[in-house]
């Protein structure tokens, strides 16, 4: 198969499955878990989608980043099968950065916010966090990639919201 083609393929497939993702109802639907089922990846579970409806980590439209992650982790997966053939498509493999891709979905489909959520969370933070009499915890690990807070005190592989790995392993 031509090279061109490959790479072609490659990239037409990612951004199908973005644009999929990103035009489905909030927190998926019929048509975005049929597409997720093409590439054999199975939907999150009810239970889930309503903890990370209920977290931080807002959403106004689209399929969860996890999701997309997971369809595109398979796509790249598809395609390395072919990477022995074309240098081409190794190269736009390896060039590919999937955290980057997540991150551009979820500023695509987060709310905005506007200056009054921004004075709102200002004010209700310093009520929060300036009487320094809360026995709350001082520091919240984050995804390096999404921001989203770790959503269990015992999560130390992945982000729940958009997949990256939470912790860097030598």
């Amino acid at each position: 198969m031509d090279e061109n083609k490959l790479v072609s393929d490659f990239n037409t497939e990612i951004d199908m499955a973005f644009r999929t993702a990103w035009q489905s109802d909030r927190g998926g639907d019929d048509q975005w878990n049929v597409f997720m089922n093409t590439y054999g990846v199975t939907p999150l579970l009810q239970s889930d989608k309503d903890m990370l409806f209920n977290s931080e980590m807002k959403i106004a439209r689209g399929a969860f980043p996890i999701e997309l992650r997971r369809v595109c982790e398979k796509i790249v997966e598809k395609y390395r099968a072919n990477v022995s053939a074309s240098p081409k498509l190794s190269a736009a493999l390896s060039s590919f950065d999937m955290d980057a891709k997540v991150k551009e979905y979820y500023q695509k489909i987060k709310p905005f916010a506007g200056l009054g959520d921004i004075f709102k969370n200002a004010s209700t933070g310093t009520q929060k966090y300036s009487s320094g009499l809360q026995t709350e915890k001082q520091i919240t690990i984050r995804c390096k990639n999404c921001g989203a807070p770790r959503l269990e005190e015992m999560q130390y592989d992945s982000c729940l919201f958009c997949g990256s790995k939470l912790f860097e392993t030598a």
